[in-house]
């Protein structure tokens, strides 16, 4: 089973941690009553080679980083051993699974069977884990459970990494569970949304609907691929493409549009891969734990989320409301009162903060 992916004894305090190929961010929270308080996040810069598309390529130099280079950006230092850590979105495999109306206890011994049919790896090379959903009105006598899978040498690299770092990994989840968990207001019915992480090295779509996470897909088209568009067009190296593509975003009239137009090929691809998920929830209602046949609306986050422009172009091309998220959404702020990170910077946090908030019992 998924154990090492699901141990539920939190021995606080805790921590939230997302590595990814070129960075690691981290966040911690801490309560005050009913409140959540961000104590501390930050992020250190991993060297291009060390993670590679979600698998750790020197697993001696990324320990070394998380033992010696974890500092939160007011200076201090992470004293925390705990954490709650990510698995890369790439890595995985997640599927619905339409189980016949049984009794709870017999779920395990039919998802074991499910595990051996649908995922396309010996069975002993892998760690689940499955959550039976909510039944939705109109659904029929059946059970829907999602099921998440990870080949097991990703899952030990990524554990053993953290306990050769000098942490020690609680549970390792999905990124898309805890960007969910960030972005989706808690304790009310919601819409189904179409969340669209859009990170340094790759793109994850994520579809939330009928109160849980039911689909995921990746692409490797990201940040890094709008900076070198960037520098090839303008012949600039790369720190200077970086500042252009803050300062541009999508503005046509910005240097003659060359610079949306050296971005319009990887944007094709988003686009493009927007518009297949949004058919095929709409063609496919019953196969997605939903009744309902439309996406509400398109909710970004990721560091490249915050391309000047991004929503507008997004929402043109697909027909379709498209926002920037709110990682604080499911924080209890005081009236007025200002968001703990700027909503610029948070956004690339989202994985973090969603993780910290497991932490934090949320």
């Amino acid at each position: 089973m998924f154990r090492v992916l699901t141990n539920r004894i939190l021995h606080p305090p805790t921590f939230g941690i997302d590595i990814s190929d070129l960075a690691i961010k981290f966040s911690r929270l801490v309560r005050r009553g009913e409140a959540l308080l961000l104590d501390y996040f930050g992020e250190t810069v991993i060297p291009a080679g060390i993670v590679i598309s979600g698998e750790i390529v020197k697993p001696a130099e990324l320990a070394a980083i998380l033992k010696n280079e974890l500092k939160p950006a007011d200076g201090r230092r992470v004293r925390e051993r705990y954490c709650i850590a990510s698995l890369p979105e790439e890595k995985s495999f997640v599927r619905l699974i339409d189980l016949p109306s049984i009794k709870p206890e017999d779920i395990p011994k039919a998802m074991r069977w499910e595990v051996e049919g649908v995922v396309p790896m010996p069975f002993d090379q892998i760690f689940f884990d499955y959550e039976p959903l909510p039944p939705l009105p109109g659904m029929g006598e059946h059970r829907d459970v999602l099921l998440i899978a990870f080949p097991r040498n990703i899952v030990e690299s990524y554990h053993r990494a953290l306990s050769d770092g000098g942490l020690i990994p609680l549970a390792l989840e999905l990124e898309s569970q805890a960007i969910s968990r960030s972005l989706i207001r808690g304790g009310s019915v919601q819409p189904s949304f179409l969340l669209v992480d859009i990170g340094a090295a790759r793109t994850s779509f994520i579809i939330f609907g009928g109160g849980s996470l039911i689909f995921t897909k990746s692409i490797s088209v990201g940040g890094r691929d709008f900076e070198s568009a960037i520098a090839r067009e303008f012949g600039v190296p790369p720190e200077e493409a970086r500042q252009i593509k803050i300062e541009a975003g999508l503005n046509k009239n910005y240097r003659d549009g060359r610079v949306l137009s050296a971005l319009l090929p990887h944007l094709a691809v988003i686009t493009a891969e927007l518009e297949q998920e949004l058919v095929f929830y709409r063609d496919h209602p019953a196969k997605l734990h939903t009744s309902l046949g439309q996406i509400e609306r398109v909710v970004l986050c990721g560091g490249d989320a915050n391309l000047i422009g991004l929503p507008r172009y997004l929402a043109s091309v697909i027909k379709r409301p498209v926002v920037l998220g709110d990682p604080f959404v499911n924080f209890k702020l005081a009236p007025g009162a200002i968001p703990p990170i700027p909503k610029n910077q948070s956004l690339k946090y989202t994985t973090a903060i969603g993780l910290a908030l497991r932490a934090a019992g949320y």
